[in-house]
């Protein structure tokens, strides 16, 4: 259904509780379960972003806020009786003390993830910080995500990286067996943390993997994003490119678009030899200074088959141009080469003068789009490069 709806069980965890509102951003009827993105706010209206609450002046310095109720989904979902049907997602945020006036993480991921059956499959889950703290990933508890206790059961075989990328095997001759339209839950637990370590504040992630027909690959991007940093007053093109191996150009969709004024964010499309090109122009308004947002980008087949990408976006007060992306002039783009192989590339350039750094990344997966798909292989001084690469 359409419009905004009242939603309760909301508690901020000083034992008051809220009714909020939601209001739907996207919708996706082309799966089983008809899925929908929103967001939430305090009253029908929308009139100011978000959810606000005033605390009693004591001495408590942090909060665990939740939002709970019954029940999951209406389709069997295969680790559920492990786990639990019933769901609560909680937060903790600090009000007074040591991490006073820090802001938390923020994340988002598609209801449902399909991951195509008999395959090696990854996903990494993306997260923003506004202070730019170092983020950090778990697997989430029973009592943080469905009101009971013990340890998160996930599927066999399924790991989760401190840095947020989840891998796992469903090949026939390891991993989980697996049967299509199957459905499983990940729960997953980002923290943002002080230069000790420590756990300043975390927030919950909770979605589905959805198991398909193997004979059906997802999408690929060819070109993606990376995380980035966007002034106000300034105006940001992103652009995107996916292909499919049917040869039919594939559909581009954001789900959670940071807005839905078209002066703020809009998307254009178009095909060309199979290939679809998403451009998307963001020009921030002044609410969202200094604020963060994880947009989710899907790519979708003709026969329904989806590709899940994510990309970070903090919206930053201070006007700041972006450089100019390095050129690759040798050797060209997709190239057979022998090695040792030279590079050669025409460096950046800076606006606003400012120094221009480097990182390479080198990954052995053809499918790899940016740097969040290849995490920790960034390449320092030293290693397998003459000279050694340096920034």
């Amino acid at each position: 259904s359409s419009g905004n709806k009242l939603i309760k069980n909301f508690s901020w965890g000083d034992g008051e509780t809220s009714n909020i509102y939601v209001k739907v951003l996207s919708r996706d009827n082309a799966s089983a379960i008809d899925t929908i993105t929103t967001e939430s706010g305090d009253n029908a209206s929308f009139t100011t972003e978000g959810l606000t609450h005033t605390y009693a002046d004591n001495a408590t310095t942090e909060y665990v806020i939740s939002w709970n109720s019954c029940c999951r989904v209406s389709t069997d979902v295969q680790n559920s009786s492990a786990n639990g049907t019933s769901w609560r997602s909680q937060t903790k945020v600090n009000i007074r003390g040591t991490y006073s006036g820090n802001s938390s993480p923020v994340s988002a991921v598609p209801a449902i993830v399909r991951i195509q059956d008999n395959t090696s499959f990854a996903y990494q889950v993306s997260a923003s910080d506004p202070d730019g703290d170092t983020l950090s990933y778990r697997w989430g508890t029973k009592a943080e995500f469905f009101s009971s206790s013990g340890s998160f059961t996930q599927p066999t075989g399924m790991t989760l990286s401190p840095s947020g990328l989840i891998q796992w095997d469903i090949r026939n001759s390891g991993g989980q067996a697996t049967v299509e339209d199957d459905y499983w839950v990940a729960v997953i637990m980002v923290s943002d943390n002080d230069s000790s370590g420590n756990e300043k504040s975390y927030i919950p992630v909770d979605f589905f993997f959805k198991v398909t027909d193997p004979s059906n690959a997802a999408p690929a991007f060819t070109k993606f994003p990376e995380d980035s940093t966007v002034s106000l007053g300034s105006t940001k093109i992103f652009t995107i490119k996916s292909t499919d191996d049917s040869g039919t150009a594939p559909t581009i969709s954001v789900l959670n678009p940071p807005s839905d004024n078209s002066s703020v964010w809009d998307n254009t499309t178009s095909t060309s030899g199979g290939e679809t090109t998403f451009t998307i122009t963001f020009a921030p308004d002044s609410i969202m200074g200094d604020t963060s947002r994880v947009v989710n980008i899907r790519s979708t087949d003709a026969a329904g088959m989806t590709k899940d990408q994510s990309f970070g976006i903090f919206i930053s007060t201070v006007s700041n141009a972006d450089p100019t992306a390095p050129i690759l002039q040798y050797p060209l783009h997709e190239d057979n080469v022998t090695s040792p192989v030279r590079f050669r590339f025409a460096g950046s350039t800076d606006s606003d003068g400012d120094t221009v750094s480097y990182t390479l990344y080198i990954c052995d997966d053809p499918g790899f789009v940016g740097s969040g798909l290849c995490a920790g292989t960034s390449v320092t001084a030293g290693g397998n490069f003459v000279p050694p690469f340096n920034q």
